[in-house]
């Protein structure tokens, strides 16, 4: 058995338990909530379900006004941040793995929003309004009144909402920053320096050693980007989880179809992502 071939065994032996386990509780309501996407229930009654056909999937793309604006928000909201934000946390990973004083504290700051945007914490902070209250602050530093009445309102706003996608970007990378940055530091040291007895400029050491070596984390990275981006303080999934059950008239069946047109655009995103770092994480594997 090849090496390559041993590692990737030792790696499913690991994920075998959670991944048995993770299946066994997930196949039944997957397999369900798809039966159930496709029919219509009477009075609650999940033991009588009557099968509609596209029905529901029709009403999701033809009649609701609301879904697919909140689909069509997310899917660019999505589109936009995933580039920002996996460039955003190579470069700052690339900074903090230099050998600078206060290392520790700069991997700290950069890691601190995800301890404060999970939790009880963030919960309060958002439901007091701090988030918008927030943005108005940094508007307030970095675009004075004064510029902000030379520039004139609807530029004035384009530069605001540029400050925002920065902000929030940074807020969103710090996972990112962090797997970036384990992928880099488990590059042998060896490469650069034999790179540099070569004459490499560290520019060429970028493109040739530091970029194909960290695809496969790379690859992980925007998995995880993808999901998180599409899932937490998504507006479409806020509009599934009422409609399946909030309000007066709860329609299990039509969430149903809509959580799945969701899950259908989260699984083809992540197929282009595999398809197109394949050939370079492979070629990484096989120089492994």
């Amino acid at each position: 058995m090849t090496f390559s071939r041993r590692k990737a065994l030792t790696g499913y032996l690991f994920v075998g338990p959670w991944l048995l386990i993770g299946l066994a509780m997930l196949i039944y309501p997957f397999v369900f909530s798809l039966a159930l996407s496709f029919s219509e229930l009477k009075n609650m009654d999940f033991s009588h379900m009557r099968f509609v056909a596209f029905q529901n999937y029709k009403r999701a793309f033809v009649t609701d006004i609301e879904f697919l604006p909140l689909f069509w928000d997310t899917v660019s909201n999505t589109l936009v941040d995933l580039p920002m934000i996996m460039i955003t946390s190579l470069l700052l990973a690339i900074m903090v793995s230099r050998d600078i004083k206060g290392q520790g504290f700069f991997r700290s700051i950069f890691f601190l929003p995800v301890l404060l945007g999970t939790g009880f914490v963030m919960n309060q902070l958002l439901g007091s309004g701090v988030n918008d209250s927030g943005m108005e602050v940094a508007r307030g530093i970095l675009m004075p009144q004064i510029v902000q009445d030379y520039l004139g309102a609807q530029v004035s706003e384009v530069i605001a909402g540029f400050f925002g996608r920065i902000t929030l970007v940074l807020w969103k990378s710090g996972v990112q920053i962090i797997m970036t940055l384990a992928g880099i530091q488990g590059i042998s040291v060896s490469l650069y320096e034999a790179a540099r007895v070569d004459g490499a400029t560290e520019w060429e050491m970028f493109w040739k050693i530091t970029l194909p070596m960290i695809t496969p984390v790379m690859l992980l990275t925007t998995v995880y980007t993808i999901i998180a981006s599409t899932v937490e303080d998504s507006k479409v999934v806020n509009y599934i989880v009422n409609t399946a059950f909030k309000g007066d008239s709860v329609k299990f069946e039509y969430a149903a179809a809509m959580g799945w047109i969701y899950f259908l655009f989260i699984l083809l995103l992540i197929g282009i992502v595999f398809a197109a770092m394949k050939p370079f994480v492979n070629r990484v594997a096989e120089a492994g």
